[in-house]
Parts: C-alpha cells; structure tokens; sequence
C-alpha cells in the first residue's frame, strides 16, 4: 500500500500549477537569461525563510570555522542562488535537443562510462554539487540509456514532472524512498551489465552509517557500496562545475574498483572513500554544494550510537 505522504491533494495540485506556469516562462527566456533571472530570485526568498538560511550559515561556519562571518555569508547566498540556477537549467536543458544540448553542457571523460555500458556494467556516484540533475541529462544526450536511483518528491504531481523531465531523452528512475525493495531492483539492473546513477546521501533514516563530513558525524547511505561490493561493478565519481562561461561541465574520474569480499568493514571503507571526493571538492568550492539541506540533524544520535559500537568508528 502507497503511503499516504505521496498522496494527491488540492494543494498539491496548486503547487504543480504554480511549478509548471513558473517553468512556462522559463521556457519563453533565453538560456542565459533564464538561469540569471532565477539566480536573482532564489537569492531573494533568503528574506522569506530566514531560520532556513540562517541554519545555512550556521552549517557552513562549523565546516569551516576559520571563514568569517561575511565569507561564510556569501558562501551561503552563492549557494542559495545555486538553487535557482538548477531549476532554470534542469528545465531549458530538458527541452532542447542534443545538438543545442551539448553547447550548454558537456561532458568530459564520456568514455570510461561507454566502455563499461553494456560490458561491465557500473555505478555513477554524483551528489548534490553545481547541478547534478545536469549530468542525469548529459549522459543521455550523449548515448548511455541509464537509470537512476532518486528520492521521491512528496507532491506527486510535481515529482511526476520531474521524472518525466528527468528521463525525457532516455532513462528510467527507481525510487530509494517508494520502492519496497529498491536494492534488488538496482542488482537485476547491473546484472544487465548497465550503469546506474546514484545520488550520495546524507541524514538517512534507516541502513545507515555513521561517518565524519565535514568533521562532523552524519548518516551515510550505504548502497552504493553494497551494490558495488556484491555485484562487482566500478564506481565512477563525477565532478560537475561550470566553467567562465556558464557552461556545465561533467567530469567522470577513473573508476573505483571496489574490494573483493564483502563485509561491513569493507563497507564502510569504501563508504568513507567515496565520501573523500566530495569533501575534496566542498573544500576546493563550498558555494557550490547545497547547504539547505541540513545533513547533520542526526548528529547526537550518530555520536552516541559510535561511543556505544567503538568498532564502527572508521578513521
């Protein structure tokens, strides 16, 4: 049975009429025009959810205390307006076909994803850095037919959109928090040998572990570990900036080869690996990671739960 938190309502419904008469006009602007113009207004509604950036600023000093107060300020407007530029980009880049595409957004070492498509199989580890959404798009107009594990949006009118979107070119979704079994579903997909696309997590409610961000505690997804671990496929991270131009750029890295036993131990290290590269690139570019979300709200359960398994503490 559905849960009723993925419900239709009426103002569901307004919402995804306000999204799609918003989108409407994104569509009309051009591409430049479109991603300042949205930039502009997301800095804007900082006035109107004050506690939320407030609980920004305060998550960026802790991660980088040695910042002052008007650094870790503008790290967090950058970041806010960050957020308008994804919805702007997600949409225009949505409808355009794949020439026009690839003039706003390429992507570099496209390569070691095609090699493994079909032949290996493997894992595409991207979290929620410049514009993650963008790559999802990329890798399809550049020919890989992936599917992606994703968090389903609460309104279903509007995360219906967004799937649609999502996968417009090519492409399937499994859901990490509707799927009764979204583990087994990604397995008889990488059994294809096909290329998987996961977004990394942190503040999972459950399977979680526990491991420093940032130099805090928080609850880590440990899926993509399991699934490289158990069916013996590559982790491919990718880094995704934008260069002078505003053009995003998708960088895939040299694969990951996962070690060859599994076991919990193994698991968390290559957890913590994997958690390596985005503290690398937070570190090199803060205002493009999104701070909104609070990712350490579990953090004194984690803390305690260490002090009491003093075995799961991995350095």
């Amino acid at each position: 049975m559905a849960s009723t938190r993925f419900k239709k309502t009426p103002f569901h419904f307004l919402q995804y009429i306000a999204l799609q008469s918003f989108c409407w006009v994104l569509r009309c602007l051009p591409y430049s025009i479109a991603v300042s113009w949205t930039r502009r207004i997301m800095g804007w509604t900082r006035f109107f959810l004050p506690k939320r950036f407030k609980l920004v600023q305060h998550n960026i000093q802790l991660a980088f205390p040695e910042k002052s107060p008007q650094e870790v300020y503008g790290i967090a407007l950058e970041s806010w307006r960050n957020m308008g530029g994804i919805l702007a980009e997600f949409v225009k880049l949505s409808h355009m076909k794949p020439e026009e595409f690839k003039k706003h957004c390429k992507i570099v070492g496209f390569d070691k994803a095609l090699k493994a498509d079909f032949h290996t199989g493997g894992i595409i580890h991207i979290g929620h850095f410049t514009n993650w959404e963008a790559f999802g798009l990329a890798s399809s107009a550049y020919g890989i037919d992936k599917a992606v594990l994703a968090q389903r949006v609460d309104n279903p009118y509007v995360d219906k959109e967004i799937n649609r979107l999502r996968n417009i070119i090519s492409g399937r979704t499994f859901y990490s928090n509707h799927d009764a079994k979204p583990f087994f579903t990604c397995m008889r997909w990488l059994k294809k040998k096909r290329m998987l696309g996961i977004l990394f997590d942190q503040n999972v409610i459950s399977a979680e572990i526990w491991l420093p961000f940032l130099g805090r505690i928080c609850a880590w997804s440990p899926i993509t570990a399991l699934l490289a671990i158990k069916m013996q496929v590559p982790v491919f991270p990718v880094k995704v900036t934008r260069d002078d131009k505003g053009i995003i750029v998708c960088e895939i890295l040299e694969p990951l080869t996962p070690p060859v036993e599994y076991s919990p131990q193994n698991v968390r290290q290559f957890t913590k690996l994997l958690v390596g590269y985005y503290e690398q690139w937070i570190k090199e570019d803060p205002a493009s990671w999104l701070w909104a979300h609070n990712r350490w709200k579990r953090e004194k359960e984690g803390l305690k739960y260490l002090d009491q398994h003093p075995e799961e503490n991995v350095e």
